[in-house]
């Protein structure tokens, strides 16, 4: 009975550290997750508006030139 006991204390305090850490830890993946994507999102914006300015300067090129 004794070592059951033990197993007992044992389970619920690891029960007990897992949600800590869970409650600690699980915030800052989603955090992290979150700034990824919003820099991604940045970057698809940025390179689309580039590709266009490339485009509309190519062009003025090509109608100053001709």
């Amino acid at each position: 009975m004794r070592t059951f006991a033990g197993m007992f204390v044992g389970g619920i305090a690891a029960l007990l550290l897992f949600k800590v850490v869970a409650g600690l830890i699980l915030p800052l993946i989603a955090l992290a997750v979150g700034l990824v994507g919003m820099a991604f999102k940045i970057a698809l914006f940025v390179a689309i508006g580039y590709f266009v300015y490339a485009l509309v300067r190519n062009r003025k090129r090509e109608q100053t030139v001709a």
